[in-house]
């Protein structure tokens, strides 16, 4: 789950009337070409004229109360909407540039700040990529969650693996996790987030795949071995007694022609 605003209530003392005013002040993430609406506290004091202003010096519009005219300012014409019932503020079509504090003051009797953020336009995240890699002995396999300049490694064993995560500096996270049958690799940043995922019946199967693999290796190097002991034996071992019998009887044979010859001549 991505955090698009995380808010808290802060309070401003006011210097004349010596009470609190309690104004909202988020952090607000959102993606380059999106918009973002920054509201106002609920009820704002009476005012003639309000103020919405981006890093405390650049006037984005000024809206004044009794003659309702709304006048925004040159860098945000085209892509800024006012709320005249809430005072709320609409920004689109947002860049980098746009990051930065953006405070909505309420001119009276005394000036008020109603609204504090603190906006940050990010790119979204790249897509992640998750490997794994088969032990070639063992049924273990290692996997492999990678995205953009950070990456992480884990062990698929026994149907167990390792849940890991690691932030940059910059808020940009990567994580390893199994979710019921999936193991999820998230690439994420405080306004996007995409994911890569394996099955884990995918990995049972190479898994068991492995296994007989290596009992077929195995069988076939046995019955190698075996074949070659016997064939090295049997040349070692010297004639055997029925080989001895035919040479016999062939000499017999032999010298029988021989006498006849003899005879003959």
């Amino acid at each position: 789950m991505i955090k698009k605003s995380q808010c808290n209530k802060i309070s401003l003392c006011s210097n004349i009337f010596s009470f609190f005013l309690y104004t909202v002040s988020c952090d607000e993430f959102r993606l380059v070409g999106g918009s973002v609406q920054l509201d106002t506290q609920d009820p704002v004091p009476d005012f003639d004229d309000l103020f919405w202003e981006f890093n405390k010096i650049n006037n984005v519009l000024k809206y004044e109360k009794k003659s309702k005219n709304i006048i925004y300012f040159s860098d945000y014409k085209g892509r800024v909407e006012f709320n005249e019932e809430t005072y709320s503020l609409t920004l689109k079509n947002l860049q980098k540039t746009d990051s930065g504090p953006y405070e909505a003051q309420a001119s009276g009797d005394n000036v008020t700040v109603v609204a504090e953020y603190r906006l940050s336009v990010l790119d979204p995240v790249e897509a992640p990529v998750l490997t794994h890699q088969l032990s070639r002995d063992t049924c273990s396999i290692t996997l492999t969650c990678r995205g953009h300049d950070l990456s992480i490694s884990s062990s698929y064993f026994n149907k167990t693996c390792e849940e890991k995560e690691v932030t940059s500096p910059e808020g940009v996270a990567l994580s390893l996790s199994v979710n019921g049958s999936s193991i999820i690799c998230n690439h994420s940043n405080p306004a996007s987030w995409k994911i890569d995922v394996l099955e884990l019946k995918e990995l049972e199967q190479l898994c068991g795949l492995t296994v007989r693999v290596v009992v077929g290796v195995v069988v076939f190097i046995l019955i190698f071995a075996f074949i070659v002991i016997c064939l090295y034996l049997r040349k070692n071992r010297g004639p055997t007694q029925q080989e001895n019998t035919d040479a016999q009887a062939g000499n017999q044979l032999s010298s029988g022609d021989n006498g006849e010859n003899e005879t003959t001549t």
